[in-house]
């Protein structure tokens, strides 16, 4: 079980945000079956992909597009027509899209780093978080090694897993015990999220929420909430906040699927009854901005103030 982590429990479910990372679409080791069971199961105002959802690099070297990809695609661009809004946050792995940077198709916006405000009003920097990791900015070639790498390990949990589970075992993840156990990939992380939180610093917020590093989990930096949404290749977590701004991480483990209504790789019959909630806050139609701004004349893109703001408005009309 991930730290802090809850795990999922199929049935529909509202939330006012959710947050993805590192999906990885164009590597074999991608979820998108499991994925696109979360997604089924969970409606909320704002989505946020946040980096690497595309892996550029994969698809230049040798292309790997399956048809469940196509699914999760139009199952995101429905949410945007509803009443989803869709951060995309290009990470390293999908840079290539960084020529559209704050660039809104319809209710999808694109950008590096953006402030989400919480319905409590507490702000956090959203990013994919690759622009503080050493390795990525000075050594690229040695970078892409390391991702060689990791898919070597991956193709490596996938064959093992098998034979665990025809033993009646569950998932056991090589990737995650070298993280965990290697010093120098503790300290790896450990300056990597203290760096990241001291930017969170920089732009007056309370928070950080990023990816990158594939290891889901919330806790304290100092005075800064650090939040890492971890990964759709092995972990499958999404964090995720109520209507009244508690964020919280979920874990999508793989014995999800045999409970949805509709197995993993299942044909997506489209919108049909998506905005039955069972709970989690207000109906989908609650009033917000539909697309980011920078209040004041800052340079990075804000959402969710707007609807921050009706909230406090509406907790104080409680006491009138």
């Amino acid at each position: 079980m991930i730290a802090n982590a809850e795990s999922f429990v199929p049935g529909k479910m509202r939330f006012r945000t959710i947050w993805i990372s590192d999906v990885h679409l164009g590597t074999k080791h991608a979820q998108v079956d499991a994925l696109l069971a979360f997604l089924r199961d969970c409606e909320c105002r704002y989505l946020y992909l946040v980096g690497d959802f595309i892996d550029g690099w994969q698809l230049r070297s040798k292309w790997h597009w399956e048809d469940n990809y196509n699914v999760l695609i139009q199952k995101l661009l429905r949410k945007s027509r509803k009443e989803t809004q869709i951060i995309y946050l290009t990470g390293n792995h999908d840079e290539f899209l960084e020529q559209f940077l704050n660039v809104n198709f319809g209710s999808v916006t694109l950008a590096r780093e953006v402030i989400h405000t919480a319905a409590n009003g507490k702000r956090y920097l959203v990013l994919h978080g690759h622009q503080f990791d050493g390795l990525t900015q000075f050594n690229r070639v040695l970078e892409k090694l390391g991702t060689r790498l990791y898919d070597w390990i991956l193709d490596f949990n996938l064959h093992f897993n098998r034979v665990r589970r025809r033993l009646g075992f569950g998932y056991w993840s090589l990737a995650a015990y070298l993280k965990f156990k290697a010093k120098s990939a503790v300290k790896y992380v450990t300056e990597y999220e203290e760096t990241i939180a001291q930017m969170a610093r920089k732009h007056n917020a309370q928070g950080v929420i990023c990816g990158h590093i594939h290891r889901a989990e919330i806790k304290s930096i100092g005075d800064v909430a650090y939040l890492n949404c971890g990964d759709w290749v092995e972990s499958c977590t999404a964090l995720v906040e109520d209507f009244d701004g508690n964020i919280r991480l979920l874990h999508f483990h793989e014995n999800n699927a045999q409970h949805t209504r509709r197995g993993p790789g299942s044909h997506d019959p489209g919108d049909g009854g998506e905005g039955d909630g069972r709970k989690g806050g207000p109906s989908s139609h609650e009033r917000g901005a539909r697309h980011g701004t920078a209040p004041g004349g800052a340079p990075i893109l804000c959402f969710g103030h707007e609807d921050a703001a009706d909230h406090e408005n509406s907790d104080a009309r409680l006491f009138i």
